[in-house]
Order: C-alpha cells, then structure tokens, then sequence
C-alpha cells in the first residue's frame, strides 16, 4: 500500500452517480473523524464510458484500477464489471450482511477452486478479528480444506455444520453464525436466503485479492427506473464504502463506524425511498449517527 492510500472510483450508468455520490460523501466525513488521509481516482466504465471514450473499460480506467489500493464499484449490473475483475487477482468472495442494529455475518468463499487454499486462511484471519467463531459448510473436500488450515489458527472456534443444517439457519437465524467459511456450491443460495430472511438488512460485497487491489460493491439495486431521481437506497452503497475500508485501506475502525451507523440509521426509521426521504436524506442521517456514537465514545 503506497503512503497514501488511494481507491479507484469506478462509476457506471443508471442509478450509480448517484450511489457514488453519496458513497464519497460518507467516505469524506468518516475520514475526517478518524484522521485517515486518502485519494481518490475517479474513473469511468460500462455505458458511461462506452458513450464516452468507445469502449467499456479504457486504458485510463484499467491505469487507475490497477495503481489503487482499493476498488470502489457503483455499478453492480453493468456488464463491463467482469472486464475489470479480470483485471484483478481476486481470489475470495466475502459478503457482509448486517441486520437489527450490530448483529453481522461474513460468508466467505472462494472465486474459483484454485483460489480455495487462500480462501479458507482468509476465513481464519477474518474470524480472529472478528469473535475467534468459525463455521464451515460445504462438501468433503472444502472441509479437509479448513481442516488443514485449522491449527495455524488454534484460537479460532471451528465447526463443522452440514448445508442441510446450516441454510435454515441462515434463514431463520442467522445471528448463529459470525464467520462462515462455505463451499461455491452452496455459497449464493445461502447468502441470498440470509440477506432476505434478515429484518432492516443490507449487504454488500468485497471481492479480495492476493495482490493488488481488492474491489467492492453493493448489491444489485434494481436500477435503471430510479435513476435521476435522488431516491435510490444508499445503505448497500455505503456498506460496500465500509468494507472498502476495511479490506482496502486497512481501517477496521473507521468501518465500524460506518457499518453500524448504517444500521442504526434502517433500524431507526426504515426509510422508504421515494416516499418519506432521499437518498441524501438518508446519508446524512448516517453521518448524523456516528457522529453522536463517537461523540459520546469519547466524552
């Protein structure tokens, strides 16, 4: 990582100027209360950059891409998303869901099966900073995986649940679970079920890499019909902004604070687009919680 971090902003079309906006907005303010100092590379892609330069992913946005130390997407639809991974030296899938008010599970796997060995021991580290309480799912050979890499790690809690076991428990009762290292096989559809099942939930997305820069997303919104509009749900976005400064620039506290103010932002008043506020509306009542979560942190 270079003296000062940089992420690569990558906005696309539809609804994303606005999520990017809204993403660096947060971002901004989360770094001035902690003290972190940054850059950002703004970069276009996907029908943006197509209209613009003629080609989906141009030279410009792959330089910026690879010299960040972090990917910042606003765009989880378009197309061109999977040129810029294959740019990448992904190697997991982690994503985040968070529901209620501080309850948070990472599913973990691997983003193809050579990258599975890598993986499982980003599982472990992930959960010795988290709560030492590892879960794993999936089939023999992904449990001989996690197996192995068990006793570099012997704080860490392991079990082993079975995926018959485990996908009702991401559906009724996801809070059993902190880190959960899964199979591909069955790793979508258990996501999928604890993201929907989970009451004021928002989840987002970090693809990590061995080297390089590691790339983070929202959740799909839906949403070209939105666009134009301010009222498109930010939380994902703002989330996605959380993981980015996690895993990318290495401020687990900073976050923190993002993350849970997120959260108690939806569990506060759930917020209905369109309707009651904007998406500005919404970040800034964001900002507005963590700024008084720190404020009394440190009174």
């Amino acid at each position: 990582m270079s003296s000062t971090p940089t992420i690569a902003c990558l906005t696309g079309s539809g609804t994303a100027p606005e999520l990017m906006a809204e993403a660096l907005y947060a971002l901004d303010a989360v770094a001035r209360v902690h003290g972190i100092v940054y850059e950002q590379v703004h970069a276009p892609f996907g029908g943006v950059a197509l209209a613009r330069f003629g080609q989906p992913v141009p030279t410009s946005t792959r330089d910026a891409v690879l010299g960040a130390d972090a990917v910042l997407v606003a765009g989880a639809e378009e197309p061109a998303l999977d040129d810029v991974m294959a740019e990448l030296d992904l190697r997991a899938r982690v994503t985040r869901v968070r529901f209620g008010e501080h309850d948070d599970v990472a599913f973990i796997t691997s983003v193809n099966e050579a990258a599975g060995e890598w993986t499982v021991t980003r599982a472990f580290e992930i959960a010795e900073s988290r709560r030492l309480r590892l879960a794993c799912v999936g089939d023999s050979s992904w449990c001989e995986l996690v197996n192995v890499a068990a006793p570099q790690f012997e704080h860490v809690h392991l079990e082993h649940i079975s995926p018959k076991d485990a996908i009702p428990f991401a559906a009724f009762n996801p809070a059993r679970f902190d880190v959960v290292a899964v199979a591909p096989t069955w790793a979508e559809g258990m996501v999928e079920i604890s993201a929907a099942a989970a009451s004021h939930r928002v989840a987002a997305h970090a693809l990590l890499a061995e080297h390089g820069p590691s790339l983070f997303v929202p959740s799909p919104d839906g949403g070209f019909a939105l666009a134009g509009h301010g009222v498109v749900n930010p939380s994902s976005m703002l989330f996605a902004t959380a993981l980015a400064l996690e895993h990318g620039l290495g401020q687990p506290a900073a976050a923190a604070t993002l993350a849970g103010a997120v959260s108690a932002a939806l569990v506060e008043e759930p917020v209905r687009f369109g309707v009651r506020a904007s998406s500005r509306e919404f970040t800034s009542r964001v900002l507005s919680s963590f700024q008084l979560a720190m404020k009394t942190e440190f009174a």
